[in-house]
């Protein structure tokens, strides 16, 4: 079975909408794993996109701490067969999120 690469489009919702930083795009491939990094709070690691020793992460805090049903999303997504393109951002009225119940999204890339 052929597999299509996955995308996961990442967008804080901050004051200075479209600021350098605000969005970034990995690919399932680059995925390197997720932790615990606080209450409420899952970060999710991808290989940097410019090669640098450390990795690029999004920061996720949720509404309740149901890291569960974060990872069971989260799979979904990276293991969807089909491919496509995922978004998950903090602008209000935004539908088209693929993880249910966060509040806020902080992105840290390598420069």
């Amino acid at each position: 079975m052929a597999y299509n690469e996955n995308y996961l489009f990442f967008n804080e919702g901050t004051d200075a909408a479209d600021a350098t930083g605000d969005g970034q795009m990995f690919s399932s491939s680059s995925f390197l794993g997720a932790n615990v990094t606080g209450s409420a709070v899952v970060t999710l690691h991808f290989a940097s996109r410019n090669g640098a020793a450390t990795d690029d992460t999004v920061a996720i805090t949720m509404g309740t701490s149901n890291v569960k049903l974060l990872m069971q999303e989260l799979t979904a997504v990276l293991s969807n067969p089909r491919g496509g393109l995922f978004f998950q951002t903090d602008f209000a009225g935004e539908a088209k999120n693929f993880l249910s119940g966060t509040n806020t999204l902080v992105i840290t890339t390598a420069s």
